[in-house]
């Protein structure tokens, strides 16, 4: 590689395992190299920092990644069986002020950082620096942290305004680096959500946001993840079955919840993970194979109250996917599945594809320039009528996003999805441009139209992000 850009981007494997990529000005001549086995398999080495490592899928600065953002694709979307835990109240005054404590001790990192090198403070991939140092130590040891907040507000038929943010805390271990064993990753998930959003009034299928939900802190994943031999590798404990499943590859830029979790699938996902296991093996470069099975009545702020209960049943999942090479190895993949949940006796068959396509670096363009496409639906033959009296049996919803046209940093987008509902059918069409004017800052604004039923809403909406 010829060159690196100032820009990197945190990616979470399947395997829970992050590292730090950065974006290249020139690609080298060939096939592209991947430090890993291959695009949604087990088993994702931990880079460090500065690593010069190169991945295959969109991360959230229009290059490639699993998972745009960890964040965002396991929050995308609603939970139809999102349920309250009362009487939180007053955990929920103890986080708040740990958050305010951890706050301050980052700022006061921050300004440590700044203190000793401004211009890296700014080129680096973090608001807080490097801590002086112990940042990239603690990453050499396999531990890293990832904080970020995330602010946002929506006007709806430009009348109703609505204000949301999220915390979110993120630790993971690698357990080689680490010092304990070798294969394993150690992954915990805390958030902090806060404020109100602009579809409960109208009774969304798809949200228009995919932050939606009734505020709650929670400790929302803690699992472990362990490679197996002959190419296995199992996860255990409370976890998304989003990351692994139905997610797009590149719809993580995207703010509508449906470009996440499926919104007609009961998915233990956002705001809801569930405690699981799920097993991963690739029998062939091209192909792999993945299964879950998760707790079928989970509820937000709540880590194992009611799990596996009787009433809620075992959410099982499983899905095949294929991978196929255009420009590089792994442009084009399909993902086939289905799912069951036993408690409700309800099951559905699922597929997602996508494209990502290069464009020639060249003298009068030397920065990369990509285009994503995907496209993905969820079938539900005996779809039975929800809390909302609403029937959803499909839906379809797919994307395109740009990145390096409107300068070498930015994304825009535009993406629509659909699902048909007894007796009022629902449409959206969503545009966004996402600027990142430093490697942990952006600004999205976002415009979105929907058709439900015979009424039409326009929906406005700026989301900020600050990673931490």
């Amino acid at each position: 590689m010829e060159k690196v850009d100032r820009f990197t981007a945190t990616i979470l494997s399947p395997g829970g395992v992050r590292a730090q990529y950065g974006i290249y000005g020139k690609r080298a001549a060939g096939p592209r190299a991947c430090p890993r086995k291959g695009v949604g398999t087990p088993g994702w080495p931990l880079a460090p920092r500065n690593a010069r490592a190169q991945t295959l899928v969109l991360n959230d600065r229009g290059r490639p990644s699993m998972v745009a953002a960890h964040m965002e694709s396991r929050r995308q979307g609603h939970s139809p069986r999102l349920a309250l835990v009362p009487g939180l109240r007053r955990s929920r005054r103890r986080g708040a002020c740990a958050g305010a404590a951890l706050a301050l001790g980052l700022v006061a990192l921050a300004s440590a950082s700044r203190a000793e090198d401004p211009a890296a403070w700014l080129a680096g991939p973090d608001a807080t620096g490097d801590w002086g140092g112990e940042r990239t130590k603690l990453d050499e040891h396999g531990v890293h942290f990832d904080v970020t907040y995330t602010s946002e507000v929506f006007t709806r038929d430009f009348e109703a305004v609505k204000y949301r943010g999220d915390a979110d805390l993120m630790l993971t271990v690698d357990t080689a680096k680490a010092g304990m064993w070798k294969g394993g990753t150690l992954f915990g998930y805390a958030q902090d959500d806060r404020g109100d959003g602009v579809s409960p009034h109208l009774g969304l299928v798809m949200p228009v946001s995919n932050y939606e939900a009734p505020a709650f802190t929670q400790l929302s994943e803690l699992w472990i993840y362990q490679q197996l031999p002959a190419g296995f590798a199992l996860r255990l404990g409370k976890q998304d079955a989003n990351r692994d499943f139905a997610s797009p590859r590149f719809g993580g830029n995207f703010l509508n919840s449906s470009f996440g979790v499926l919104p007609t699938a009961p998915m233990p996902s956002f705001p809801a993970p569930a405690l699981g296991a799920s097993l991963f093996a690739q029998p062939a470069s091209w192909l792999s194979l993945r299964g879950g099975v998760y707790d079928g009545s989970s509820r937000s702020e709540s880590f194992a109250g009611s799990a596996f209960n009787h009433g809620g049943g075992v959410f099982a999942i499983g899905a095949a996917r294929l991978e196929q090479g255009l420009d590089g190895p792994r442009d084009i993949v399909w993902q086939v599945g289905g799912w069951h949940l036993s408690g409700d006796n309800r099951s559905g068959g699922f597929a997602v594809g996508d494209l990502f396509v290069h464009m020639p670096v060249t003298d009068a363009h030397p920065d990369p320039r990509t285009f994503q496409f995907f496209v993905r639906t969820n079938f539900e033959p005996d779809a039975k009528s929800g809390p909302d009296g609403k029937v959803a049996k499909v839906y379809v919803g797919g994307g395109a996003t740009a990145h390096g046209f409107f300068g070498k940093n930015n994304t825009v987008g535009l993406g629509s999805g659909y699902v048909s509902v007894e007796g009022a059918d629902e449409t959206f069409l969503e545009l966004f441009f996402k600027w990142r004017p430093l490697a942990w800052f952006t600004i999205e604004p976002d415009a979105q139209l929907y058709f439900d039923g015979n009424d039409t809403h326009v929906v406005i909406g700026l989301r900020t992000k600050l990673k931490l």
